[in-house]
C-alpha cells in the first residue's frame, strides 16, 4: 500500500508541475489570456457542479482506458508502482471525479509549480486513501462488503465535490469581474 500511494502520490505531483510549468510558460508569453482564461473556468466549473450535483450529464475528461494486466502481473512492488504511477497521473484513465480537470486548468492558469507539485501530491494522495480501507481484509467477502461501503460514498462524494466547485466556479466568475 504505501509504493502504491506513494507512486500514485508522486507521479500526481509530477503531472500538477508540469502542467503548472506549461501554464506559466504560456502565459508569460500570453499575459493577456489569463482574465478570459479565469473567466472560462469559472463557467466551467459551475456547469461540472451541476454535472456533480447530478442536475446535468456531461462527460468528464478522461480516459477510459485501464491498465493492462500483463504490466502489472510481475513483482508486486513493481506492479504497484507502475499502477499507482498510470492511475495517480491523473490523464491516462477514467477521471472518476469532475474536479481533476478543473485542477488541472487551474494549475494551467495559477502558473505556480510547487503549488502544482503540492496541490498534484495531494490529488494523488487522497485518491489512493481508499486502498488503506480495504488493506486489512483476509476474507473475500469482507472484501465485497468493504468495497460496497466506499461505492456507497460515491453519492455524497459527488454532492461534496458539486458543492465546493460551484463554490470556486462562483468565486473565479466574480473575481475575475473584480479584476
Amino acid at each position: 500500500m504505501a509504493v502504491y500511494t506513494a507512486s500514485m502520490t508522486v507521479a500526481a505531483a509530477g503531472t500538477g508541475t508540469v502542467i503548472a510549468a506549461v501554464g506559466a510558460g504560456v502565459l508569460q508569453f500570453w499575459p493577456g489570456a489569463i482574465l478570459p482564461l479565469v473567466a472560462a473556468l469559472g463557467g466551467i466549473t459551475i456547469v461540472y457542479a451541476l454535472h456533480e450535483l447530478g442536475f446535468i450529464r456531461i462527460p468528464v475528461p478522461g480516459r477510459d482506458w485501464i491498465v493492462p494486466a500483463g504490466w502489472v502481473r510481475h513483482r508486486f512492488y513493481r506492479s504497484a508502482v507502475v499502477w499507482g504511477g498510470i492511475v495517480g497521473a491523473g490523464v491516462f484513465t477514467r477521471v472518476p471525479f469532475a474536479a481533476l480537470p478543473v485542477l488541472a486548468a487551474w494549475l494551467f492558469i495559477y502558473g505556480d509549480v510547487v503549488y502544482g507539485s503540492l496541490a498534484g501530491a495531494l490529488y494523488g494522495f487522497v485518491r489512493a486513501a481508499s486502498v488503506y480501507s480495504t488493506a486489512s481484509s483476509q476474507d473475500a467477502d469482507e472484501l465485497v462488503g468493504l468495497m460496497q461501503s466506499i461505492m456507497r460514498l460515491a453519492t455524497p462524494a459527488h454532492l461534496l465535490t458539486g458543492t465546493v466547485l460551484a463554490m470556486f466556479g462562483a468565486y473565479l466568475l466574480i473575481a475575475q469581474q473584480v479584476a
